[in-house]
């Protein structure tokens, strides 16, 4: 198997990526990110029409009752269903505005009605973000138990590269302004399990071929060696994985399920993201950070 250079250009990666990581995120806090009702509060309401319906009517109503503008996702849950959510609405809007949809929608059901306070939106925020510093401090310490041989360079390598998955993430929403909710948790959480997966499986064929080879032997070779040897594992793993999620976006295309595309965009994006931050970031990462570590205990020795 012909071994393929993946750090040749590893400066040019790096600084291509980061600044497409920062671009994205400078646009997004420029033009503001969305936070959905699970984080910035408000009312939503689920109602079946039992007959057509147009959603510019919808919004019409809605803006008459409460000078606001909605966001109406369609549901599956009955016949024509539609959740509209608004900011947080009294109990005499809601039903100002119930009122005025069943006067133009005679067959409408009853509706679900369904207040968010913002407070519980912070508390799902400060849930997400121990989660995640609890699952960084358990992986660096794994990382670093496991592959010790590597240095701790592998450590904190891998966490920097899950930082930049992350950070995509976050650019991501930010360019396309997908809703910050309870969603984007499930796909952030997928995303570092998935690159982190891929991120290890590299490092443990490193630290096997590290054993076969010289310790005159340029490292980077064995990282190229390496990665060459996973690549085909890897690629087969996320496009098996990709094509699911496909299956998934077809549906929610055609069905027009806005919480499903939500959830299979931004992770089928991801999911390729993480997949090339395994092979370019990560390891591109250890290499310089075990370089710049050995040079500096050689002159220290000296």
């Amino acid at each position: 198997m012909k071994t393929i250079n993946f750090l040749k250009h590893k400066n040019i990666i790096l600084a291509i990526s980061i600044l497409v990581v920062l671009a994205g995120l400078i646009y997004g806090v420029i033009t503001d990110y969305v936070f959905d009702i699970d984080f910035k509060g408000g009312t939503r309401i689920k109602v079946d029409f039992n007959e057509e319906y147009q959603e510019s009517d919808i919004k019409d109503i809605v803006s008459t009752i409460t000078n606001q503008v909605p966001e109406l996702q369609t549901s599956s849950s009955g016949n024509n269903a539609l959740t509209i959510t608004t900011q947080t609405l009294s109990e005499d809007e809601s039903n100002a505005l119930i009122d005025a949809l069943r006067v133009k929608y005679t067959n409408m059901g009853e509706p679900t009605i369904r207040n968010v306070q913002a407070s519980y939106g912070k508390e799902l925020l400060n849930t997400a973000i121990i989660a995640g510093i609890v699952s960084i401090v358990l992986l660096l310490v794994y990382v670093a138990v496991r592959f010790r041989t590597l240095g701790y360079a592998a450590a904190f390598s891998a966490i920097l590269g899950l930082i930049f998955d992350v950070s995509f993430l976050f650019a991501i929403y930010g360019i396309f302004k997908f809703p910050i909710n309870s969603t984007f948790v499930a796909v952030l959480l997928t995303i570092v399990g998935y690159s982190i997966n891929d991120t290890i499986i590299v490092y443990d064929r490193i630290r096997e071929n590290r054993r076969l080879v010289t310790k005159s032997e340029d490292p980077k070779d064995v990282i190229n060696h390496s990665i060459t040897q996973t690549m085909k594992r890897t690629i087969i793993t996320s496009l098996t994985t990709l094509v699911a999620i496909g299956v998934v976006l077809i549906f929610a295309l055609v069905k027009d399920q806005e919480t499903l595309k939500q959830f299979s965009i931004p992770l089928s994006i991801g999911i390729a993201e993480g997949t090339f931050s395994s092979i370019f970031v990560a390891t591109s990462i250890w290499y310089s950070l075990d370089r710049f570590i050995n040079k500096h205990k050689k002159a220290k020795n000296k």
